[in-house]
This record gives C-alpha cells, sequence and structure tokens, in this order.
C-alpha cells in the first residue's frame, strides 16, 4: 500500500507543470510576505522588530518593562514637542500652545533637543511612524506583562458568581453565562506565569495567521486532486487502474493516503517558508517561552510554546485541507468534466468563507462562524484565543467542536469516496454524453466553423452571458447618491452649461459676492470674539447660519475654475457625469475588469485545448488551410469575442453613472473640463469616451489573445485556466484585497487610464 501510494504521489509530483505551478504560487507567497512586511505609517514593517530584537534580546521580563516605558516616554515627549511647533506655525494656534505649555511644564524643555537631532528615530525612519510602533509594542507587552493580574481576574468571576448563587435562583445559576465562567475558571486554573515572557505579535503570528498562504495551498490542492483522479479519466485509464492486481479498494485507498501525505507535507513546507521569512526579516525570536508571552494569543488555555503551537497549526490545517479535498475528490470520481470539481469546490470554499466572515459572532448562528472549513484554516482562533460555544446551553470549546468538525468531515470524505469509487460508472464517467446547445448546419466557411466551435461547442457564449449578468449587477450596484455640495454644483452648472454670456457673468459674480459676506462675518465674529467682545458660545451661535453659507465653497471654487478656463474662449460643461464615466471619480473599475478577465479565461480557455484533447490538431495541420490559418481565425474569432465583451463593463458604467449625473454636450472640448486643461481644444469630451471604450475594448482582445495562445501552448484546458488565472487575474485580486502594487503586473492600470 505504501508503494502505491509513492506512485500516486510521483505521478502528479513528477509532472512539469504542477512542479511549476507550485513553485511559482510559493514565489507568490514569499512576494506577499515581503510585501506585506514593509509597513507603512501607522503599521510599522518587519525591519523594525528586528532592530527592537537586537535591542531587547537576552532582557528579563521586568527589564523589558521597564526599556518598553522608557521609549513610550520618551516618544510621548517628543510628539508633544512637535505638536507645540505646529501650533505655534498656525496662524491662530498660539493660544493653544501656551495652555498645552502650562499643563504639561518642563516636557517642552526636556525633549526638544533630543527632537531638534532627530535621535529618537530607533526603528523607524518618521516620528509618526515611531510613534506608531512603540506605541503597538507598549501595548502589547503592557498586557503580557498583566498576565498574573488577568489569570486572578477570571478566578475572581467564578467567585463572584459563587457569592452571587447563594442568593440566587437555580436557574440562574444554571445558565449559559454562569457555566461559561465556572469551565473559563475551570481551565485556567493550571495556568502561571511561569514561562511566560514578553514577545512582539507580529514577528510570530505572520506566520501562523497569513490567509494568503491558506488561499494559495487551496490552489495548489485543486490541481493535485484533479491530477490525481481526473486525469486519469481524462487519459481513459479509470478502466484500466480497475483491473488491474491491486483493484479497486487498494487504488482508492492508495490515492487518499497520498492526498494525507501530500496535504501534511506541502502545509510543512509552505508553513516552513513563512517561519524562515518571518525570522529573516524580523529577527529570531525565541520559539521556546509560552503562547501567552504574544499578546495575540494571552487568552489561551494550552500550555504550548509557540513552536509547539506552530506544530498543532500545521497538523490542523493539513487535516482540514485533507477532510475539504476528500469531499472534492469525491466530485473528481463521479464527474464527467474536469470543470465540475473547480466550480463545486470552490463553491464549498466560498460558502466557507462567507460563514466566517458575515455571520455576526454575537448572534444565535455563532457556531456555523466558527465552524466551518474556512475557520478551521484560522488555527490563531482556535488555538490562540478561548471561546466555548453555546451548544443545548452548556459551554463546549471551540478547539475540542473544530477538531471534531475536522475529523469527521475527513471520515466522511473517505467514506465517501471508498463508496462512488466502487461503482461501476466511474469507468465511463469521462465520457460523459455532452448534447449540443444548437443544431449544427454544414456549411464552408472556416471563420463560422471556427466560432461555433468555441462559442456554441465549447459553451463559451454561455460563460460570457453569466458573466455579462454579473458585471451588470455589480455595475448597476453602484448606486451614486449625490450630495449636498455636488448638488448645488449640478445646479449652477446645468443653469451655466453653454457659451459665457453676460446674464451667467452675473449669476457668478452674485455668488461669488454672497461667498465674500459669509467669510467677512465670519472674520468679524472671530475678531470680537478674541477681543471678548462676545462669549465663544454666541460666537459658535452666530457662525452657524454663515457657515452653512461657506459650507458650499468647494463646489463653488470648481465653477470658478471652469470659468477662468471659458473665459479663454470655449463654453461651461457639467463635468461630474462625464468624469465618473472616464474613471477619474466613482469606485474603481477593478472589480469589473477582474470578472471580465475570470469570464474570458473561462470561455476561451479552450481554444486550442479543445483540438489537441481529441487529437485533432495533427489532422488540421494537414489539411489545405492548414495549422497556421486555423490558428489565424481562433484568434481573430477570440480577439473580436475579447473586444465585444470588454464593450459591456462600459455600457454599465454608462446607464450607472446616467442615472445620478446628466451627461450634456459631447462635441464640447475635453479642456473645458480642469483636469483635462492641458488637452488640444480640437479634441471634444465625447472623444474621451469613445477613446475609453476603444482602450478597454483593445485591452479586452489582448486578455483573449492571451489566454487563446497559453491554450495552444499547454493543450490543456485546466493548466490554460490556472496559468491565465496566475497571470491576468491574480494581480487583481492582490491588489482588490490590498496589496495596490500587484495591478501594476496587469492590464488594469491600462484599461483603467482616463488620460491624465
Amino acid at each position: 500500500m505504501a508503494r502505491l501510494a509513492l506512485f500516486e504521489l510521483s505521478k502528479v509530483w513528477r509532472r512539469r507543470a504542477f512542479v511549476l505551478s507550485a513553485l511559482a504560487l510559493l514565489a507568490v507567497n514569499v512576494f506577499i510576505l515581503w510585501y506585506s512586511g514593509l509597513g507603512g505609517p501607522s503599521a510599522p514593517g518587519l525591519a523594525s522588530y528586528k532592530k527592537l530584537h537586537a535591542d531587547i534580546s537576552g532582557m528579563s521580563g521586568e527589564e523589558k518593562h521597564a526599556y518598553v516605558g522608557k521609549l513610550r516616554e520618551t516618544v510621548d515627549g517628543v510628539s508633544f514637542v512637535e505638536n507645540i511647533l505646529l501650533l505655534r506655525a498656525s496662524g491662530m494656534g498660539e493660544q493653544f500652545a501656551e495652555q498645552e505649555l502650562a499643563e504639561n511644564p518642563g516636557v517642552f524643555e526636556n525633549y526638544y533637543d533630543l527632537y531638534t537631532s532627530g535621535a529618537y528615530l530607533r526603528y523607524t525612519d518618521s516620528l509618526a511612524a515611531e510613534k506608531a510602533f512603540i506605541d503597538r509594542i507598549y501595548g502589547e507587552e503592557s498586557k503580557v506583562y498583566g498576565y498574573d493580574a488577568y489569570l486572578r481576574e477570571i478566578q475572581e468571576r467564578e467567585n463572584l458568581l459563587g457569592g452571587i448563587s447563594i442568593f440566587g435562583d437555580a436557574q440562574q445559576e444554571d445558565s449559559f453565562s454562569a457555566r461559561n465562567i465556572r469551565k473559563s475558571a475551570a481551565d485556567h486554573a493550571t495556568l502561571t506565569t511561569r514561562g511566560v515572557s514578553w514577545t512582539p505579535s507580529t514577528p510570530i503570528t505572520a506566520p501562523a495567521q497569513n490567509m494568503w498562504s491558506d488561499l494559495l495551498m487551496i490552489a495548489l490542492t485543486f490541481l493535485f486532486v484533479t491530477g490525481l483522479v481526473s486525469d486519469e479519466k481524462l487519459k481513459g485509464l479509470a478502466a484500466i487502474t480497475r483491473a488491474t492486481k491491486c483493484g479497486v479498494v487498494p487504488t482508492i485507498t492508495a490515492k487518499l493516503l497520498a492526498l494525507l501525505v501530500y496535504c501534511f507535507v506541502t502545509e510543512t513546507v509552505f508553513f516552513t517558508v513563512n517561519v524562515l521569512f518571518s525570522g529573516a526579516a524580523a529577527g529570531w525570536w525565541d520559539l521556546t517561552v509560552r503562547l501567552q508571552s504574544v499578546a495575540a494569543y494571552r487568552e489561551s488555555s494550552l500550555k504550548f510554546t509557540v513552536l509547539e503551537f506552530y506544530a498543532l497549526s500545521v497538523a490542523a490545517k493539513g487535516l482540514t485541507l485533507f477532510a475539504a479535498f476528500a469531499l472534492i475528490t469525491g466530485l473528481c470520481i463521479v464527474s464527467g468534466r474536469v470543470t465540475v470539481p473547480y466550480f463545486g469546490g470552490a463553491a464549498l470554499w466560498v460558502v466557507s468563507f462567507a460563514l466566517w466572515r458575515f455571520v455576526p459572532a454575537a448572534s444565535a448562528a455563532s457556531p456555523a462562524k466558527h465552524l466551518n472549513l474556512f475557520a478551521l484554516l484560522r488555527t490563531e482562533s482556535i488555538f490562540g484565543a478561548y471561546l466555548n460555544l453555546d451548544i443545548g446551553g452548556k459551554p463546549v470549546s471551540r478547539m475540542v467542536l473544530s477538531l471534531g468538525l475536522a475529523i469527521v468531515t475527513a471520515l466522511i470524505g473517505v467514506a465517501l469516496d471508498l463508496f462512488l469509487y466502487r461503482r461501476p460508472v466511474v469507468q465511463t464517467a469521462a465520457r460523459a454524453f455532452r448534447p449540443r446547445p444548437l443544431p449544427f448546419r454544414p456549411h464552408a466557411s472556416l471563420w463560422r466553423h471556427e466560432a461555433y466551435k468555441l462559442l456554441i461547442t465549447n459553451h463559451g457564449l454561455a460563460i460570457l452571458l453569466a458573466f455579462a449578468c454579473l458585471i451588470a449587477a455589480q455595475s448597476l450596484s453602484n448606486t451614486y447618491i449625490p450630495s449636498s455640495m455636488e448638488q448645488y454644483y449640478q445646479s449652477v452648472m446645468l443653469s451655466l452649461e453653454g457659451e459665457l454670456t453676460e446674464e451667467k457673468e452675473a449669476l457668478i459674480a452674485s455668488e461669488k459676492a454672497r461667498f465674500d459676506e459669509a467669510f467677512e462675518e465670519i472674520r468679524q465674529i472671530n475678531a470680537a470674539v478674541a477681543s471678548g467682545e462676545l462669549s465663544e458660545d454666541v460666537g459658535d451661535t452666530l457662525k452657524a447660519n454663515w457657515q452653512a453659507v461657506t459650507a458650499f465653497y468647494p463646489a463653488f471654487e470648481r465653477v470658478l475654475d471652469q470659468y477662468e478656463l471659458v473665459r479663454d474662449g470655449g463654453s461651461f460643461l457639467y463635468d461630474t457625469g462625464w468624469l465618473y464615466l472616464l474613471g477619474a471619480l466613482g469606485v474603481p473599475e477593478l472589480s469589473g475588469f477582474l470578472l471580465l478577465t475570470m469570464g474570458l479565461i473561462l470561455a476561451l480557455s479552450g481554444a486550442g485545448a479543445m483540438e489537441f484533447s481529441c487529437g485533432a490538431w495533427s489532422v488540421l495541420c494537414a489539411t489545405k488551410t492548414g495549422g497556421r490559418g486555423v490558428l489565424r481565425r481562433k484568434l481573430a474569432v477570440c480577439a473580436i469575442a475579447g473586444a465585444i465583451f470588454a464593450a459591456v463593463p462600459f455600457i454599465f458604467r454608462v446607464i450607472s453613472t446616467v442615472k445620478a449625473f446628466p451627461i450634456h454636450a459631447p462635441l464640447t472640448p475635453a479642456r473645458m473640463i480642469p483636469l483635462y486643461r492641458g488637452l488640444p481644444a480640437f479634441v471634444p469630451v465625447g472623444v474621451l469616451g469613445a477613446a475609453k471604450l476603444t482602450l478597454q475594448m483593445l485591452c479586452g482582445a489582448l486578455i483573449a489573445l492571451i489566454v487563446a495562445l497559453l491554450s495552444f501552448w499547454r493543450g490543456s484546458h485546466i493548466q490554460t485556466i490556472f496559468l491565465a488565472f496566475l497571470l491576468l487575474a491574480a494581480p487583481c485580486v492582490l491588489s482588490a484585497l490590498g496589496l495596490e502594487a500587484a495591478q501594476s503586473f496587469s492590464l488594469y492600470p491600462v484599461y483603467a487610464w482616463f488620460f491624465t
């Protein structure tokens, strides 16, 4: 059995495409670790923790507490000096500066020299980042330093409950809250501060809480499972395998054993890479300290070290992956199409993610939030936190329920696979009949023939229509509601649209006079308050009406900007609708571009694979037109389909924009819009709209050509989908989830360009 399992493993691992995919995903994982470790003004990077490690390495707990406290005191003093200097630099801040100095005597003098020298920057390159970093580690260290008080508080809650229960009724004593307090006290009763030594959270939590690694592991395991079962069926080897000496049950058992080994080994590799990267970037912190030494895991009731927590996390994640993909293996066994396990498995993970992400923790459905496949991958919550779920009025540990769910799911998946693999239908499932959606009528046009095969036989048109519906729903859901300031701007500009006249100049002059009067009144009231003629309360009351007028001045400034352009020749144009249409304002176009890309990948991934899968390419190369003629026509059909499909997001963006902002005068020069004042006068704004549509259609055609060429290169439907997703869609997904720099590796900057 062991030799057969190793053979099943080697069948997948010896494939160059799978190895390259694994290395590519591992490289993406390292890139994400590097990018997320760069940090920012409010989230200092891993390099700051490496410097801190060099400073506090070898210190005792008390020494760390004193050192971090001194850091906090210093950065607060330096920040106070900067605040005073900023107040003095502002025109009306001198009084506030004097008040702050009176309330904090001696602080400015003590830290002014340090501030001017810049020597306070120990871990970052700016005061804002330094303060954010020190505030974070101070909060974490204080939390861990007070761990003994935290344990006492848990026991005191039980003692308090015992005192109250003497006078309470039995029903209250048996409530979930009372039972939960008693269970919490019992679970923490044996814990002490021994072995607890504060360690910063980020270097420890970064390897364990990296959701990107989990998502990449899920993607790679999809490839492994389909390679383990579906590829065998595609090659017609399923019936032969069943007739061998080992037979049915040993074969599927070996496949499941290979899946189990793969899950644990690959999870270990990814997790080890995360730990090694974190150590190299943030310093090699002591992993033998108690788990409660990390502030993020202080609530844990386990007597584990950080290293033991890592090992347990790897085991739990590996078991969860095996349980989930044992179920997906069942889809591979019964499915006649390779895409079904991908869609079914994706639905399983998406539903789990939705439960984990959107179910409120305090609702009656909270068990569904914590007991699903995606939640089982969040081992930092299972082992690094403490939570009891209300199961029939009794508190049951989430950790016990989570591990139990993973084991039960794995057993169900194994039993299901054994049952399904024994059925004779598995022999012919890969050759399931696929009825034609439309009757085929013979003709002599190779163009029509290739278009029919790609869009009808290969269901490309149906996929594109489905994604067009998704794009429409996404675009039309972007309901733009003009603000009160935009409504003011709209009313003024719609009355000004067209050539400049004396009446329009008078309207602008009257509005400007109204704002000037309001600003002058506010200035006089402020002067009266400063001189003591009016109290602050009376001054605020008098200014309220005038401030209601000046609140719209930023919108009027837009009117003045365009007025300056119109005076040099031109006409007024209400530009908000055009700016939304061109993408300069409003919701980013990333989600629409991602749906466009995914639709083209799924619809056109069979452009070349459908010829290679049945061996037709060799026959086509021997025909009169030849392989090159077929290739040219296929690429042309793909490019046309991609260009037409790329127009869909633009059309629905027009619809959603027009519902809120009128779009008028397409022949007005685009330079009348202040954003485009540098364009020549002969370029109408309508041409910009047409250029935007053309640019997006060209992007769609280019995406379609890339997918088609990948399909001809690999000759595999699934490999094309995976490689195209990695090349075209993955950067957009990373950008949508916060890694904005990733979009530079995609066509999105070109697709979303608004000509500035």
